[in-house]
């Protein structure tokens, strides 16, 4: 009786899933590697290669790494169980390489980065980053300094995946983005936008072809209402791009 007791509490996964210890090591090479592929700009063909690696080198197709996920999605407390045994491995493996010494990348302070063609990433942190209602783990923010590689006319995007993850149904999760754009003139412009929903989310200044920037600013500040902070909001490819105007384009 004991033992029938045990195997009807047991958790049932569908057959038709990827199991939550594969999909547990699919997830931490799969992060890892969109991470890296952050680095090719512009080369869609070369991202998919990566993606495609991680699949075969974990025997699965993309089509059932997808059904999986939206099975996950779904039942999101057995993904709260993945991501937080996760969790630990995508702090250590990508915050350590970025910060170096272990310091916190939040906020990240960047007085310039070296030009490269007409689009660079300005953001130096983490491309990967979980964060928590905990204090000093429920924010992104960074400020850069304008400098001479900027241009007359210069747009700041502000762009990120979103998967929010908590272990009960119920719990209301939020997050809000904001950019201010300091001018020559100390006058500002502005965008932001509140995120409530997983995926691809984009916050832009308009272009200002009259005003020279002068420094940039933002941030991420995630809220939610689990009182144990189990809920959690996992941000992928984050990157604050600075783009050139193509030639005549504010004319």
């Amino acid at each position: 009786m004991l033992l029938l007791l045990f195997v009807s509490c047991e958790v049932r996964y569908p057959k038709n899933i990827i199991q939550p210890d594969k999909m547990e090591a699919l997830l931490y090479d799969y992060h890892l590697v969109q991470v890296m592929s952050t680095d090719i700009a512009g080369n869609e063909y070369k991202r998919k290669l990566y993606a495609e690696y991680v699949f075969d080198k974990h025997g699965v197709t993309k089509e059932e790494f997808d059904s999986s996920m939206v099975w996950y999605t779904r039942n999101p407390k057995h993904l709260y169980e993945i991501y937080s045994s996760l969790e630990e491995k995508l702090i250590a493996e990508v915050g350590d390489e970025s910060n170096g010494k272990g310091k916190s990348a939040n906020p990240a302070l960047v007085d310039s980065v070296a030009m490269e063609g007409d689009l660079v990433n300005l953001w130096r942190g983490p491309r990967l980053n979980l964060l928590s209602a905990t204090p000093l783990m429920n924010r992104i923010s960074y400020s850069f300094k304008a400098d001479s590689t900027y241009h007359l006319g210069d747009s700041i995007v502000m762009s990120m995946n979103v998967l929010f993850i908590a272990a009960e149904n119920d719990i209301k999760q939020l997050a809000h983005a904001a950019m201010v754009i300091e001018y020559s003139d100390s006058t500002f412009g502005s965008a932001g936008r509140s995120v409530n929903n997983s995926g691809r989310h984009i916050v832009a200044v308009p272009r200002n072809y009259e005003k020279d920037i002068k420094a940039v600013r933002g941030y991420v500040y995630y809220n939610d209402s689990d009182s144990l902070a189990r809920a959690k909001m996992l941000i992928d490819d984050f990157a604050v791009m600075r783009i050139h105007p193509e030639v005549n384009d504010g004319e």
